[in-house]
């Protein structure tokens, strides 16, 4: 070791005597004393570190469970601001633009933000839009009962002809009447505003229990009648008609009157299919069925039977309300035969007529086929130019030829159905597609 390490570490130790030397001159505690301070600061460490843990961890734990729980409300159980509005067609996905229609029973559209709109037996409508605040409805033809559930920013619009009736929350009934041009609106609760060519600005406020009835065509000229037919001279009641078989007709009633009644149980022959297939199963109850309405029924019947003996045989309303039975039954083959048959067998006649708009129908609701379902609705249009189907046939078409971008077709089409039907429910898109919009 070289001096001055040496010198260091004596200074070192110097100092370090001086140090114990001033210590031993402080007054201490007593050793008892200092024991019992020790024990007294342990224990006050001891329930502080008890005490603390079960009152902050809890009060952390419930806080962060609220603020979960509000999350999970926020995020899942409300819409979120800004998503458009979803619907369900009896229970299935709904899709904006198509066509929902109530041929036989009520159909329900049930909307995400609890707002629900039926359409009645007879309606077509679809929606046309959704947002987050509401959805617009377009009505063809037929009623809806609306309700819309009330939100301060709830934005809902129904379409009928160049009606438009919005809706902030509230419940009513709506109908279009494409043959009249008269919309009615009958309230149940809360109100509405309806806005229309022909209502003066603002438009027309009606509250429940209102109800008006709106229309912007000209008054039409009542239709001549016919004088009342002659008085015959007072006759002999004829004989009532007796039950006969599907392929019978029924007889004039002077031949009723002098003819003896048939046997009210013909007797069955080899070589006479009819007679065996009457006493089949299900030969007379689809015609039970089909006459009060119950389409499912009646087809069921008809199946059991046999398609091909009931095509032969029924009228032709019957052949196309069991075409229509087929389709809502999801057998659009089905359909397609029974629509055929009645314009085969009954060409010229209003059956077949309407068989066509329904095989035209088919084929734009049911596959999209825009080129053919226009040349069914053209050859409904041909045969009924005024029939009740003609304002929808005549704008479906206009439908098929802009979606098929047939420019010059459609702005002829749409000429066509402004000249007819201002008014009706293609007019908006007839409008544009007439100024050359693509």
């Amino acid at each position: 070791m070289d001096v001055r390490t040496k010198d260091v570490a004596a200074v070192g130790r110097r100092v370090a005597a001086h140090q114990d030397a001033a210590l031993e001159r402080l007054a201490r505690p007593a050793a008892a004393d200092r024991l019992q301070a020790i024990y007294r600061k342990e224990a006050a460490l001891s329930l502080r570190g008890r005490a603390a843990p079960s009152r902050r961890p809890l009060g952390i734990a419930l806080a962060a469970a609220c603020a979960a729980a509000f999350a999970l409300v926020f995020a899942f159980a409300l819409p979120r601001a800004g998503d458009p509005l979803t619907y369900r067609v009896e229970g299935s996905p709904g899709a904006i633009g198509r066509w929902v229609a109530a041929d036989v029973s009520q159909v329900g559209l049930d909307f995400s933000d609890g707002s629900r709109v039926d359409l009645a037996p007879g309606t077509r409508a679809r929606v046309t839009e959704v947002g987050p605040r509401g959805a617009g409805v377009l009505l063809e033809r037929g009623s809806l009962h609306v309700r819309v559930v009330h939100r301060d920013d709830t934005r809902w619009v129904v379409t009928g002809g160049p009606f438009e009736v919005h809706v902030i929350g509230t419940e009513f009934d709506v109908t279009w009447d494409t043959e009249a041009e008269e919309l009615a609106v009958s309230m149940i609760a809360g109100r509405v505003h309806v806005v229309g060519p022909c209502v003066e600005p603002p438009g027309r406020a009606v509250a429940a229990p209102e109800s008006i009835r709106l229309t912007c065509a000209a008054p039409r000229a009542a239709a001549p009648q016919a004088p009342p037919p002659a008085v015959a001279p007072e006759a002999s009641p004829p004989a009532r008609p007796t039950a006969l078989l599907p392929s019978e007709s029924v007889p004039s009633a002077s031949a009723a009157a002098t003819a003896p009644a048939p046997p009210a149980s013909p007797p069955a022959r080899a070589g006479a299919p009819l007679a065996e297939a009457a006493s089949a199963p299900g030969a007379g109850s689809w015609r039970v069925h089909l006459g009060a309405g119950r389409l499912g029924e009646a087809l069921a019947d008809v199946e059991l039977l046999g398609i091909d003996v009931v095509l032969g045989r029924a009228s032709g309303v019957e052949l196309v309300d069991l075409g229509s039975a087929a389709r809502l039954s999801r057998k659009p083959d089905v359909a397609a035969r029974f629509y055929q048959a009645a314009r085969q067998r009954f060409a010229g006649s209003d059956a077949a007529a309407v068989a066509a708009y329904h095989l035209g129908r088919m084929a734009f609701d049911g596959r999209g086929a825009w080129a053919e379902a226009e040349r069914w609705f053209a050859v409904y249009l041909a045969e009924r130019p005024r029939g009740a189907l003609a304002p929808e046939a005549l704008g479906r078409s206009l439908e098929c030829a802009r979606n098929l971008k047939l420019h010059a077709r459609a702005r002829e089409l749409a000429a066509r159905y402004l000249a007819a039907y201002p008014n009706g429910a293609h007019a908006g898109l007839a409008a544009t597609l007439a100024g050359g919009a693509d």
